[in-house]
């Protein structure tokens, strides 16, 4: 669970997925222009608003808003567009969503859409956004299933269902229990994925892991659980940037005095219901890797796993560890 927010081509497919009211006055500076609006313009415009209060990634910003708003197919279009004219609608439009990010809105809550790999999935608010270090997990583990007959996998704080979807697209003999504590991801969830067409290998339920699996899953066992816990320590939540720590759900985030609260109930829960030889697979802070490592030195007998690898990220950090099942 990264929490930077970074940058990506991203489809501008929905019409209207940001649900506002344009006033036709919205852009009453606009209208004193004797000339129309242009792209070029508007996106020179915004970039110098968004430098001037320093908005992270400016140019990231405008381009996929000014995308979003003529439902281009992606923001690398726009460069294809840069004299054309923006109508009062368009233009009201933009100069609304801009507002949002002038806010600190994550980009992805803004145009209601982002890409994980292959898949473009809804995002809402505080639903966590998934980060580019997720889909190199993603890409571990398919290296592993590759030659694995079904596969029936567990996935912990499913968020916007990214890990699970991404995983069943590419492993089609592949199924998958999703829970998170919270409502909205599960329907989020849910909803990405009846609209990648997955919903039938997938089971989703709302549970707050504390100790075990919900009373449905008690006696289940699993090939593989994975995920992408919070592993930011308490006292850390407070300095994160403001698109993370004000619009993001902080329950994904915080990992409790030692960032490490709901890692050790992911392995107790490990334990119990991995098959033997299955794996657990966790994203976590680049710091925990030899923590978890020496955590199961000590109690990995007892918990019938050991530690078997820890790999780094695309930023050269150790992020994903690999435990089995003894």
């Amino acid at each position: 669970m990264g929490v930077k927010l970074f940058t990506r081509t991203v489809p501008a497919r929905t019409a209207d997925p940001f649900h506002v009211h344009y006033s036709g006055n919205a852009g009453s500076a606009i209208a004193q222009n004797t000339l129309p609006a242009t792209v070029r313009g508007t996106q020179e415009r915004w970039m110098k608003r968004f430098e001037s209060e320093s908005i992270p990634e400016p140019e990231t910003s405008i381009v996929n808003i000014i995308a979003h708003v003529l439902e281009l197919s992606g923001p690398s279009e726009v460069g294809n567009h840069q004299n054309s004219s923006l109508n009062d609608a368009q233009m009201a439009k933009i100069e609304a969503l801009c507002e949002c990010r002038l806010a600190r809105m994550p980009i992805q809550y803004i145009i209601r859409e982002w890409d994980f790999r292959d898949l473009t999935l809804k995002m809402i608010p505080p639903v966590f956004i998934p980060r580019p270090e997720t889909e190199e997990l993603v890409e571990l583990i398919l290296q592993q299933m590759e030659n694995q007959e079904k596969t029936l996998f567990l996935e912990i704080g499913c968020g916007t269902g990214a890990i699970s979807l991404s995983l069943l697209k590419h492993a089609p003999k592949a199924s998958a229990i999703a829970i998170d504590q919270s409502r909205i991801a599960c329907e989020l969830t849910r909803e990405n994925a009846e609209s990648v067409g997955l919903m039938d290998r997938l089971r989703i339920f709302k549970h707050k892991l504390v100790n075990d699996l919900p009373p449905e899953l008690h006696t289940q066992t699993f090939d593989m659980i994975v995920s992408n816990p919070p592993y930011v320590p308490s006292v850390l939540i407070p300095t994160l940037d403001p698109e993370v720590k004000i619009y993001e759900d902080l329950r994904a985030l915080d990992g409790g005095n030692d960032g490490l609260t709901v890692i050790k109930a992911i392995l107790r829960v490990a334990g119990k219901h991995l098959n033997k030889d299955g794996v657990l697979w966790l994203e976590v802070d680049s710091s925990h890797p030899p923590v978890i490592e020496e955590f199961l030195t000590k109690h990995g007998e007892l918990m019938g796993l050991r530690f078997v690898a820890s790999y780094k990220d695309l930023f050269q950090k150790d992020r994903f560890v690999e435990i089995v099942k003894l």
